[in-house]
């Protein structure tokens, strides 16, 4: 029989690395997340690089080219983005004015049919209804015209990436010789999947997004909203954040159109048009486009996403999902980490019992890091 005993003293020690490994993710937020986001740009190019440099032998000219293939399709669509935003900004102070007129009228229809009290109804739209209204307008124009430190990090990133893309085989190598030699095989591995994740996870994303800016831009113009392509790909932009930026990117065309039409299906439209290509996107585009590449359970996704934002703001919400992915990989190879790995991933409902069936073992026990075993006598 034996005694189980905390040792108190690696729990402490594990408290101390994640409170201070956190709090420097945080306090060194400004060079982390460009380097997250390097890690990720130079998995996306690690393919174009690699297939140019079998006709251009000089590495460095070869990333460059890369990196401007990657950069052309991109700086076009903010180009074309950017001047209907701009076009949609002017329309701004209008679109807010127009805004509350409808508002007022449906508050009139509420009081008319459901015998509400206008003196109530009154107060609180003079007192809310301009914060409320603004609001989400002021958060598209802010969140695009406060662009320096953006700029900044993008620059950082990408000389980062073209470092990271000069030097991959050093660092490969460096991190392939702190591992033992038994080992060293295995690490490749590791090293590889990693390196598919982010890969597949990427190219993925970016398809979706493709696809979901044209589903949202024609319905949008068969509904009769004024710069469907505008609203439908901004939708699709914030979809690289999960649950979140497809909601928040249907809110935008929802309160431009009851600004800007005169009609009540329209508005009611577009909500059952984002409705729609949401339900779409979530169980069929993403699941078919993206496949397996981030196995990760709706609850873990939606906490990482939540830690992600806490810590790293809007750039956490995008780099949320990929890092988990990553991370779970590298548990997968961890043998005390691999039950957890098992808590991450889809489909959790359908294998509850291989908790008992694989993973009830000593060696899985990662309590028992944190245990002194005693034997009674």
């Amino acid at each position: 029989m034996s005694n189980i005993n905390i040792n108190l003293q690696r729990i402490a020690y594990l408290l101390v690395i994640l409170s201070l490994g956190i709090y420097i993710l945080i306090i060194g937020k400004s060079l982390a997340v460009p380097i997250a986001f390097t890690a990720l740009f130079s998995f996306l190019l690690l393919p174009i690089c690699r297939k140019i440099e079998s006709w251009i032998p000089y590495r460095p000219g070869a990333i460059i080219l890369s990196m401007l293939i990657a950069l052309l399709p991109i700086l076009t669509a903010i180009g074309l983005f950017s001047y209907q935003l701009t076009t949609v900004l002017q329309d701004m102070p209008s679109i807010s004015g127009q805004l509350r007129k409808g508002v007022s009228h449906i508050f009139n229809l509420a009081e008319r049919y459901l015998e509400m009290d206008s003196t109530s109804l009154e107060e609180w739209l003079r007192t809310n209804l301009t914060t409320i209204l603004d609001a989400p307008l002021q958060l598209l124009g802010n969140s695009l015209t406060s662009s320096t430190a953006l700029a900044a990090g993008a620059l950082l990133t990408l000389l980062f990436t073209f470092f990271a893309l000069l030097y991959r085989t050093a660092f490969k190598n460096f991190a392939l010789a702190q591992t033992p030699k038994a080992k060293r095989e295995e690490a490749s591995h590791v090293l590889n999947q990693v390196q598919h994740v982010a890969q597949e996870y990427l190219y993925g994303l970016l398809l979706v997004i493709v696809i979901l800016g044209v589903l949202n831009s024609l319905g949008l113009w068969v509904i009769g909203i004024n710069y469907a392509v505008f609203w439908g790909f901004l939708a699709a932009f914030l979809a690289i954040i999960p649950y979140i930026g497809t909601t928040l990117g249907g809110i935008f065309p929802f309160i431009y159109a009851i600004a800007t039409t005169s009609t009540f299906w329209q508005p009611a439209a577009v909500v059952l048009l984002y409705a729609g290509v949401q339900s779409l996107e979530g169980n069929i585009i993403t699941p078919k486009v993206v496949g397996d590449s981030v196995s990760i359970n709706p609850m873990a996704a939606i906490f990482s996403l939540f830690a992600g934002g806490m810590i790293w703001g809007i750039s956490g919400l995008i780099l949320a999902l990929p890092l988990v992915a990553i991370l779970k990989v590298l548990m997968d190879h961890i043998t005390p980490l691999q039950p957890i790995s098992e808590l991450l991933g889809s489909g959790l409902s359908k294998k509850s019992d291989i908790f008992f069936e694989k993973y009830d073992k000593e060696e899985y026990r990662f309590l028992n890091y944190f245990s002194e075993r005693r034997r009674k006598k």
